[in-house]
């Protein structure tokens, strides 16, 4: 490992020189992750309709239907990021394009705030930040969790922020920008706040052991660096305290040895696992290659050490959060281009570019072509509930009953992770304000509660209930708990809407066939 005070990186770009080229390049960059956005105007990303349908509902709260049926709930919430920005949003925009703007935004976030940081730590523009275009598309994207993703750029541009303040010896302005940092990560996601409190805590005892090494470490030292982290962790403190998701009891889900195979590449996941893996070893062979040429920003191997640890530790799912290792693996992947910086000869690093820029353009083309494959879903689905009129009730439920980490065809799932079709119904809500039980309106989650009376019917944070589970009457209590709508559903609900059906549909009594479609499947409850 190259010592901090070694010359930079043939690799990185001077600031007197070429810097049209590395903005020009960071340009392209941007415009080719994008592309895919432009192919389909609902993304098959698993979380991302639920979402949606939220800020659609917040962005129109006196809607006449819709106002019906939910109602805006802000309060002081970790995850209100996306909400406030889509709130506003989708007031001057179409849904849909309103939607692909906030993709964009958690696709683009984790990146540019891998460049931020890598500029602040190394004092100049590098090419290879940029390469964190590798793990923009990831199982994070993929699976819609779009307030995490921002998170991460937060938390990044926030740590930049303590960095570049820390090297003036600026502790109070350091402790006030941490502070303003940590509320807008808090608001965002409790894991982009993790992050930032894990940099910054981080950079500072790698401050602390240098002097230790030298002999010159006094207690003063300690707590001038100790203070202005206290400063900035106080409000984001006090914000989980008032918050409901404080008060939400600490549960811990399973943990799976076997599953955390896939989550070691779930940062370069897309639904095609051979470009999956290709992206995988080609990254690894180029940091193996580079390993005794790399500069290391100050603390990054510790907070390597902090994830490494959290990634075995983690649960499948903790306090209402699920994918804490798929979380924790992309924070991971993402500091490897945010807080390292090779030196190479001009030759190796013109083949090392050449490789990984191409990789990101196949890798953002083949998003792009299943994606535009994935419209016959979306026209299919569309088709089926054009036959719901506004205000019905509509309960969702899925045929599909292989395993949860398959699909067929592949690209209606992330391999060994998950499936990507369930939240899909939620376009009830966008575009036939129909009621949908499943909206994602939790809240100690979300800004937005369910009015009475379908507040009897609504379960939120979970997804449809399977096929075969109707067809078994009467209902375990098992059943009923995974879906209390469950219970007399035929006099509370208007329709039942099948998605990825089998290819031989068992019969459930009282449904009459509206669309068969390959898809989506649309039914009325005969009373």
């Amino acid at each position: 490992m190259l010592p901090m005070h070694a010359p930079l990186a043939r690799i990185s770009a001077p600031d007197t020189t070429a810097a049209w080229a590395w903005w020009g390049t960071a340009v392209a960059l941007a415009a080719a992750l994008v592309a895919p956005l432009f192919v389909i105007d609902v993304p098959p990303l698993l979380d991302y309709p639920n979402h949606l349908a939220r800020f659609f509902i917040l962005a129109h709260p006196d809607d006449p239907i819709l106002a019906k049926m939910y109602a805006p709930h802000w309060t002081i919430l970790p995850n209100l990021g996306m909400d406030l920005i889509g709130a506003g949003l989708l007031r001057i925009t179409d849904v849909h394009t309103g939607g692909r703007i906030l993709l964009a935004l958690s696709l683009l976030a984790p990146v540019a705030g891998a460049v931020i940081y890598h500029r602040v730590v190394f004092g100049q523009r590098s090419w290879w930040p940029l390469a964190s275009g590798l793990v923009a598309y990831n199982a994070a994207f993929m699976m819609g969790f779009m307030n995490f993703l921002l998170s991460l750029g937060l938390a990044l541009a926030g740590a930049a922020a303590w960095t570049a303040l820390r090297r003036l010896d600026r502790s109070a302005w350091k402790a006030l920008a941490g502070a303003v940092a940590a509320v807008a990560t808090f608001f965002t996601h409790i894991f982009g706040l993790g992050l930032l409190l894990l940099l910054i805590g981080a950079e500072e005892a790698a401050a602390l052991w240098k002097r230790r090494a030298t002999g010159s470490l006094t207690s003063r030292d300690v707590i001038k660096a100790a203070i202005p982290i206290l400063i900035a962790l106080a409000p984001a403190v006090v914000l989980y305290w008032l918050s409901p998701f404080g008060d939400t009891a600490t549960t811990f889900g399973a943990w799976r040895a076997i599953s955390k195979v896939m989550r070691l590449l779930s940062p370069f996941m897309t639904t095609n696992l051979e470009l999956t893996i290709v992206t995988a070893v080609a990254v690894t062979v180029a940091l193996v290659a580079m390993r005794r040429r790399i500069a290391l920003a100050p603390g990054l191997p510790l907070v390597l050490a902090v994830l490494v640890i959290v990634f075995i530790a983690a649960p499948l799912r903790l306090k209402g959060g699920s994918f804490i290792d798929l979380r924790v693996a992309l924070m991971f992947a993402l500091l490897l281009f945010a807080g390292m910086q090779p030196k190479l000869a001009q030759r190796e690093a013109t083949m090392f570019g050449a490789v990984l820029a191409a990789l990101i353009v196949v890798r953002s083309a083949d998003v792009a072509v299943t994606w535009i494959d994935a419209r016959h879903d979306l026209v299919d689905l569309r088709k089926a509930i054009a036959r719901v009129e506004p205000g019905a009730r509509v309960m969702a439920a899925t045929g599909y009953t292989g395993e949860l980490t398959e699909a067929h065809p592949a690209r209606r799932a992330l391999p060994g992770i998950y499936r990507l079709t369930e939240q899909i119904p939620a376009l009830l809500v966008i575009e036939r304000k129909a009621f949908w039980p499943l909206l994602y309106a939790d809240p100690a989650q979300q800004p937005v509660t369910v009015r009475p009376p379908f507040d009897r019917i609504a379960h939120p944070l979970t997804e449809p209930i399977g096929w075969s589970v109707l067809t078994h009457e009467p209902y375990s209590a098992e059943s009923i708990q995974y879906a209390r709508y469950l219970v007399d559903w035929r006099a509370n609900f208007d329709y039942v809407l099948l998605i990825d059906p089998p290819p031989e549909v068992p019969k459930v009594g009282k449904l009459s066939p509206l669309y068969d479609g390959d898809f989506a499947k649309l039914y009325r409850i005969d009373r």
